[in-house]
């Protein structure tokens, strides 16, 4: 399958990984079309595994998930607030998707897995997960990860702490979105002459 890059107009071939409307197109069609590069390019690039886990799973792993979590998250962020087009933060993603793997699969699956299950069912039973319902689950679960891992559970509003981010990503040119400042009314090419009847603040008819 072949397509033309939008700027460059050079022909590039990809992998035959799409299916559906995409996956056909004529020679040349980006001619007429140049927005489809764009959209298959975004696609292979969205081509990751996703953390397939239910709400309970996150809430229960949120504070340690927070913690460990907490640079690729944030830089993820800062990229979409920045940029304010999520396809520029595409690698800021990617390095979130690839934390979250690792922290679920590596660490906590290896080492907790019985506490952590024990902790997120008690949760998920719940119609709104009240962390203050499952108070021993939660401690089983922090013991686990505290004995086997080094790791203690934040403190309240520890993760909501203003934090710098490191990133190699150039600042842009417009962060704050200000909208341009207007020019200056032009100079009048005539004198102006007070009118006859006054300035016009007050009108009887």
């Amino acid at each position: 399958m072949g397509a033309c890059a939008g700027v460059a107009r050079r022909c590039v071939h990809f992998p035959p990984v799409l299916q559906g409307p995409l996956s056909g197109h004529p020679p040349g069609i980006c001619q007429a079309h140049p927005h489809l590069l764009e959209i298959e390019t975004v696609a292979i690039a969205l081509q990751v595994e996703e953390v397939n886990v239910s709400s309970a799973v996150l809430k229960a792993a949120a504070h340690h998930y927070g913690a460990k979590c907490d640079a690729p998250n944030k830089a993820f962020m800062l990229c979409r607030w920045e940029e304010k087009d999520p396809r520029r933060c595409l690698d800021e993603g990617r390095r979130v998707n690839v934390c979250a793997l690792d922290f679920f699969r590596l660490t906590i699956k290896s080492n907790c897995a019985d506490s952590f299950t024990e902790y997120w069912s008690c949760l998920d039973k719940l119609a709104i997960c009240r962390f203050r319902s499952c108070r021993e689950e939660q401690l089983a679960f922090d013991n686990c990860v505290l004995d086997k891992l080094g790791w203690v559970r934040p403190e309240l509003g520890e993760l909501s702490k203003i934090t710098k981010v490191k990133t190699e990503r150039p600042l842009p040119e417009n962060p704050f979105n200000f909208s341009e400042r207007p020019k200056p009314n032009p100079a009048p090419q005539t004198k102006l002459k007070v009118p006859k009847e006054g300035l016009g603040y007050f009108f009887f008819p």
